[in-house]
């Protein structure tokens, strides 16, 4: 019993809008290439479901350090080789959601490069959660949602403003 069925890329084109309308209902379709060893299967789901997989799944877990001599914060996804720094930690915060946005846009163009280096290859699902945000606010609570002190630093800013 198969709880996945694959469809070739002519049944597929075929039934394209039928495929989507499956998808938009939350079911997952799998095509590929019956015809060539080498090409890879394509899941189409629904752009809510895939979020929230990602949601899920993809969290962000940023480090803190701060500076010995009391000169400010650097905060860091090490996951994402990426860190941000100011001097204090709402702006740190704040460099680092701007770096990651760049970061975002730089690699969700040039995916094809970026797949291709080992220690980058599975950034791709954190930067996807990334790009669905164009506001820099949007982007700091989604590094901070796992840390309270970054939470708490986003919340006193809000209060001073």
């Amino acid at each position: 019993m198969t709880f996945l069925e694959e469809k070739s890329i002519s049944k597929a084109k075929q039934d394209f809008p039928n495929i989507v309308r499956q998808a938009a209902n939350g079911f997952e379709i799998i095509t590929t290439n019956f015809k060539s060893s080498n090409s890879g299967k394509v899941s189409i789901i629904s752009t809510e479901l895939f979020e929230e997989i990602l949601d899920r799944a993809y969290k962000f877990y940023p480090v803190i350090e701060k500076d010995p001599d009391g000169n400010g914060y650097t905060i860091s996804i090490e996951e994402l080789l990426i860190h941000g720094d100011a001097p204090t930690l709402f702006n740190a915060l704040k460099d680092l959601a701007e770096n990651l946005m760049e970061y975002a846009q730089d690699y969700l163009t040039r995916i094809d490069f970026f797949r291709q280096i080992e220690n980058r290859k599975h950034h791709y699902p954190y930067l996807r959660r990334i790009a669905k945000h164009k506001d820099i606010n949007q982007v700091m609570e989604v590094i901070a949602e796992c840390h309270t002190d970054l939470q708490q630093a986003i919340l006193r800013q809000s209060q001073k403003g």
